[in-house]
């Protein structure tokens, strides 16, 4: 194993190991006797609530919705907050743990999705100490009705920001964002869902807190919010499947780059595959690729087709795609951030690239991805003004403009993906800096 596949795979086993060992810890802290031997006159009670919190939290994961495009969450959240509230702490942190780690081995089994068992243990830790943090909370003292209706309001908050903050160290290692990033984004996408799935939590704490059997009133509103935001992922796929033909209509306008966009899509899952990334974050990628170039559509054809170098003018406005792409995808929320990916996947890794000059992890990572893709397929294509370049060729050249024009870690994914051995002493033969660049923008 070389170093720099090893660098790859060492952040997320981490977070793995170190999210486990505190929940361990947490758990065998705060266990007084209460965690495997509650007061008897509860026996029976915290069984039965837990044994129903544990299944609905596996089952949820079996039938998670869409936010986004492509972007799925589960609806564990309602049974989560509602172990916070109804369990004492160590209990409610055991089953929150139970719970997520049954859901996804069931995923993994039942519904063939590949997971490493780093992510697997992470989000099993992770919701056993934000389960514990926000049942703390929730079993402070209460003095009348508004005082238990505010500490419910508050478990809320707790768990909302728990959740979102510890899922940004599950994901952030595995796509090289900067956390900050991580976490806004994934609050813009998964906030509404969220906040809906705690207030129907606070309904049914209210309810059991006078009959256990209140829970199964949750089921009617929890079911009128997924088939609410199921029907919401069918629109989404309808505009999803009109952007994407508008990116074939561009394609289709130069012979020479027909089945470009869908291409460049198809390749980014085999780079991705092998940068371990899996999930939402590679499903937004390889959307935003189908839809790269779809700013070209306002390019005019004696420019778009043009089969001689541009000139000052031309290329100013062929470099504007980027950002008219962008602004066009912008205008649907499912693509906020995909609309990101499109407008920066010509800016280069040493920034010397295009809209903004952005460099390095300053460029987020759809569009790294996105770049090296769009340079190979356009290395490999036939254009009016030159024949293709053969697979090698154009794995030197971009071997050659790693850490300059590319994300090195990017290129690596591909050359594995490839299963390519890069001939160094080759490289003077295909591969200077400007040959990079030059075959990049075509």
């Amino acid at each position: 194993m070389n170093m720099s596949h090893l660098r790859r795979l060492l952040p997320q086993p981490l977070t793995g190991i170190v999210a486990s060992l505190l929940a361990f810890l947490l758990l065998a802290w705060s266990n007084n006797g209460i965690l495997f031997a509650p007061p008897e006159k509860d026996i029976a009670r915290t069984v039965l609530i837990a044994a129903l919190l544990i299944t609905a939290i596996a089952w949820t994961y079996l039938y998670p919705i869409h936010i986004r495009q492509n972007t799925k969450v589960s609806m564990a959240s309602v049974p989560l907050y509602l172990t916070a509230v109804l369990l004492l702490p160590p209990v409610a942190a055991l089953c929150s743990g139970v719970g997520v780690l049954a859901g996804q081995i069931l995923v993994v089994t039942r519904r063939k999705r590949r997971k490493s068992p780093g992510r697997i243990a992470t989000s099993a830790a992770r919701w056993v100490i934000v389960t514990y943090a926000a049942a703390l909370v929730a079993h402070l003292p209460q003095s009348n009705e508004i005082a238990q209706i505010l500490l419910l309001l508050l478990t809320a908050l707790v768990m909302f920001a728990g959740d979102f903050f510890t899922f940004t160290f599950e994901v952030a290692p595995i796509t090289g964002e900067p956390f900050w990033r991580v976490i806004i984004a994934s609050i813009r996408e998964g906030g509404l869902i969220e906040g809906v799935q705690y207030l129907i939590g606070m309904l049914g704490a209210l309810a059991a807190t006078q009959q256990v059997w209140g829970l199964a009133l949750l089921a009617l509103p929890t079911a009128i919010v997924y088939v609410a935001f199921k029907h919401l992922k069918e629109m989404r796929d309808t505009t999803s499947q009109i952007l994407e033909g508008m990116a074939d209509a561009v394609d289709l306008r130069d012979p020479y780059t027909g089945g470009h966009s869908r291409r460049v899509a198809e390749s980014c899952d085999n780079i991705l595959k092998n940068l371990d990334l899996a999930g939402p974050e590679s499903e937004l990628i390889r959307v935003a690729a189908r839809v790269h170039d779809i700013g070209k559509i306002g390019i005019p054809d004696d420019i778009l087709r043009k089969t001689g170098a541009l000139n000052a003018e031309e290329w100013r406005i062929m470099k504007e795609h980027c950002q008219r792409g962008a602004e066009l995808l912008a205008r649907y929320p499912d693509f906020a951030r995909g609309a990101d990916f499109v407008r920066h996947h010509h800016e280069r890794w040493d920034g010397q690239g295009y809209p903004r000059g952005l460099k390095g992890l300053e460029i987020p990572l759809g569009a790294r991805v996105i770049a090296v893709v769009d340079a190979l397929d356009a290395m490999t294509s036939d254009r009016p003004y030159r024949k293709a370049m053969s697979l090698d060729q154009a794995l030197l050249i971009l071997r050659a403009g790693s850490g300059q024009q590319w994300d090195p870690a990017v290129v690596d994914a591909l050359l594995r993906s490839q299963h390519a051995e890069v001939d160094e002493p080759k490289l003077s033969l295909y591969a200077q800096p400007g040959q990079a660049t030059a075959s990049a923008s075509d």
